[in-house]
């Protein structure tokens, strides 16, 4: 249980275990980002009506292993934080 409660330690699991299928479906369905929108379309959008979309878009879209990379380092992270106020 590596310090969690049964309950938690379930939930934890479930959140990974979906998370990582969830990527792995994506991966599936688009086995590259070489067909990624270019971030001209994303500088596209009207800045009015879509400001901080037109502020990130130099940096969209974001890849998919960079998006599983933060994401699975994000629910590590609230695991630890559960973890050390347990």
């Amino acid at each position: 249980d590596a310090g969690f409660g049964s309950e938690l330690a379930a939930q934890a699991y479930a959140t990974v275990a979906r998370f990582v299928l969830g990527f792995a479906i994506q991966l599936g369905e688009h086995p590259s980002d070489d067909d990624a929108e270019l971030p001209e379309t994303w500088r596209a959008q009207d800045p009015q009506s879509y400001p901080a979309t037109v502020a990130v878009a130099a940096h969209l879209p974001v890849g998919l292993d960079r998006e599983f990379g933060l994401g699975l380092e994000l629910i590590r992270n609230g695991l630890v934080q559960l973890l050390d106020e347990a």
